[in-house]
Parts: structure tokens; C-alpha cells; sequence
């Protein structure tokens, strides 16, 4: 094995989610570039509903993203996937009206025990001052 096959053998894997949004973009593009097994996961609706999602789905994954289905707030199916996959990192890249489902995403995170990496754009400093405050 090469130094450069064990390198990117020993890159954790990634998952990013909100990967086809504008910011989830270039975070997606930063890990298949530097070599991480890179996942997305993209709403089962968005790879039909949406052209403009569906390419970029299509030219993630013809650079070598892993595509999941699901939805961040199904605990379960998140959990699953974290352990079925061994995903090491989770990014979210979630915003707007589905922010707080990042909530569900994190109880997953936490059950499954193994991220060693937990990453949102969005951080609960912008829920707590936007959302909790009085």
C-alpha cells in the first residue's frame, strides 16, 4: 500500500447533510476534494421534485458521494445510517425552516456513540438568540 492509499483509506467518512443547498455545496466539494468518503443525505423527495437538486446530486455522486434517503428528523433511520456507514463526522448544513430538526439529528449522533466530529453552520447561538429568547 502506497502512502497515499493509506492516507485516504485512513480519512474518515463524511456525511454532510443539506449538501445540495448553497452553503452544503462547497462543503460537500471541500471533503470529496481532500479525499474523505463522502455521504449525502438528500430527501427522498428532492432527487425527483427539484431539476436543479437533481444535478447536483447527480455531479456529487459522479465524483464519488455516497447518496442516503431519509429525512434528518427520523431518530431511527438516522441512527441506522450513522452505524451502517460508520460515519466518523457529521456536518449540517441545514437552514431556514428545518433548523430545529438538527435537533433529532444530534439525539442520533449522541445514541450512536462514534462521531468523534460534530459540525453545524447553524449553531444553537442562532437558535437560542433567535428562537428561545423572550
Amino acid at each position: 500500500m502506497t502512502d497515499a492509499t493509506a492516507s485516504a483509506t485512513a480519512k474518515g467518512r463524511v456525511l454532510v447533510v443539506g449538501a445540495t443547498g448553497f452553503i452544503g455545496q462547497f462543503v460537500t466539494e471541500a471533503s470529496l476534494n481532500s479525499g474523505h468518503p463522502t455521504y449525502i443525505l438528500v430527501r427522498p423527495s428532492s432527487a425527483t421534485a427539484n431539476p436543479s437538486k437533481t444535478k447536483i446530486i447527480k455531479t456529487f455522486q459522479a465524483k464519488g458521494a455516497i447518496v442516503l434517503h431519509g429525512v434528518i428528523n427520523e431518530n431511527e433511520l438516522m441512527e441506522k445510517l450513522l452505524k451502517e456507514h460508520e460515519i466518523e463526522t457529521v456536518i449540517s448544513a441545514v437552514g431556514g425552516e428545518k433548523i430545529l430538526d438538527q435537533l433529532s439529528l444530534i439525539h442520533a449522533i449522541n445514541a450512536v456513540g462514534t462521531i468523534k466530529v460534530k459540525c453545524s453552520f447553524w449553531s444553537l447561538n442562532f437558535i437560542h438568540l433567535h428562537i428561545f429568547d423572550p
